[in-house]
Order: C-alpha cells, then sequence, then structure tokens
C-alpha cells in the first residue's frame, strides 16, 4: 500500500493528494497571526524532508508527509506506541494570504510553515495631508 502511494506522488497523477492520503493521520497544528503574516506549526515526527509534500491547490494548502519506519535490522519489533502511519492536514486558506512568498522549514519534526499577507492586506496608516 505505501509503494501505490509513493507511485501516485511520482508520477504526478490526477488523483489529488487528499486521495493518496486516505487513512493518514492528522497532524496537531499551532497556528499565530499578526499583522504581518500567519505562522503554523504543524507536528510531524518522522517524516523526513524528503518525505514531505507542501501544494496549493486553488484555495487548499495541503500537508503530506510519508513516514518512514526505522530498519530492524536488530530483529523485530515487540511494541510500538507510536503508529508508522502518513500524516495529511488541509487548510483553505484566503485571498489575503501572498502565495508567491509562504515558505517552510523543518526542525526536529516540527514543520514551519510562513505565510505572508498581501500587502493590499496589511493595516497602513493614512496620512492626512494638509
Amino acid at each position: 500500500m505505501a509503494a501505490e502511494k509513493e507511485k501516485a506522488l511520482s508520477k504526478k497523477e490526477e488523483r489529488s493528494l487528499s486521495e493518496v492520503a486516505k487513512g493518514a493521520l492528522v497532524p496537531p497544528v499551532d497556528i499565530f497571526e499578526d499583522d504581518e503574516q500567519v505562522i503554523l506549526f504543524a507536528d510531524l515526527p518522522g517524516v523526513a524532508k524528503e518525505n514531505l509534500n507542501l501544494q496549493i491547490d486553488k484555495d487548499t494548502l495541503q500537508i503530506y508527509g510519508k513516514v518512514t519506519k526505522p530498519s530492524d535490522e536488530a530483529g523485530r519489533y515487540e511494541y510500538t506506541e507510536f503508529p508508522a502511519k502518513d500524516f495529511y492536514r488541509a487548510f483553505t486558506i484566503g485571498e489575503e494570504i501572498d502565495r508567491d512568498k509562504i515558505s517552510a522549514s523543518m526542525s526536529n519534526g516540527v514543520l514551519k510553515l510562513v505565510l505572508p499577507k498581501a500587502e493590499r492586506m496589511k493595516p497602513r496608516k493614512i496620512e492626512i495631508k494638509f
């Protein structure tokens, strides 16, 4: 089943990312907003940078992370508390976000997405002329 997901992502088929990610876990997120930007932190333990797929489709920001289970060269797993399932989460973003300036970074299993607000949406002071 994991091989099917990889093929679907690598071939760029017409299927949407949400269809590929059926049965995935929903990662917890923290979202912060100020006048300049929206910052999103998503917990994606076990997801390597090369197994992370971020995309915007119309007004939907999609996060898909494929978890690779550590190799068990020393033996088989007797007990695990964290399921080796992929992560998927989607957010609707509006016109107030400047899509061309979105940036992402990953550190210690936490994805940080910075979604800058479009200039026209930022508060500005209007100068009064006399």
